[in-house]
């Protein structure tokens, strides 16, 4: 901040400087004759009279000490372009940042269920991969065969039966999916 505020007060300066001597230098300087005698101007048309530097033009001023206006016109360059050369570093460091494999599994979701508890390592492909495994109940090897098939039941006759069809269906009374049960 400090050299911001003394990067901003040498600018004010120069400018200043330059304005100095821009209007020392549209003054006209006082004729010295060898005579005693006060040169005589003669009167001027007011629309061919020189008119003052206009304060909304500084730019005009400070071209009159090129100088100065070199000075200013560089300290307004260079404190551009050390902001634009700091944002251009950043954008291209974060274009080049790649996010390799560990980042992703970071980012990655994972299912918890009541009673797991968390920690850094679970969160790991691997680990993620080792729940999945663990959720899945094996299916039968036999693609056309069920428990029903084997026992040679027919399941319409034991609907009755809660300890049979409590396997099979939720607390809500509601058919449980063959991913979950293992029938077909």
């Amino acid at each position: 901040m400090g050299q911001q505020q003394s990067a901003t007060a040498a600018f004010h300066e120069v400018l200043e400087q330059g304005q100095k001597t821009a209007q020392n230098a549209s003054r006209p300087a006082p004729q010295r004759t060898a005579t005693a005698e006060p040169a005589r101007t003669q009167p001027t048309h007011p629309s061919t009279a020189a008119a003052p530097p206009s304060p909304e033009a500084p730019a005009a001023a400070t071209r009159a000490n090129p100088t100065a206006y070199d000075i200013a016109e560089r300290t307004i360059q260079e404190s551009g372009a050390a902001r634009r050369r700091a944002q251009a570093e950043e954008a291209l460091r974060n274009s080049l940042r790649t996010l390799d494999r560990k980042d992703y599994e970071t980012m990655m979701t994972r299912r918890w269920r009541p009673g797991d508890v968390y920690a850094p390592h679970d969160l790991t492909g691997v680990e993620m991969a080792k729940w999945k495994k663990l959720r899945r109940k094996p299916r039968p090897r036999s693609g056309d065969v069920d428990v029903m098939d084997q026992l040679n039941m027919n399941p319409l006759d034991h609907y009755k039966n809660v300890s049979i069809m409590s396997e099979y269906v939720t607390d809500m009374g509601r058919i449980r999916h063959s991913n979950d049960t293992g029938l077909r």
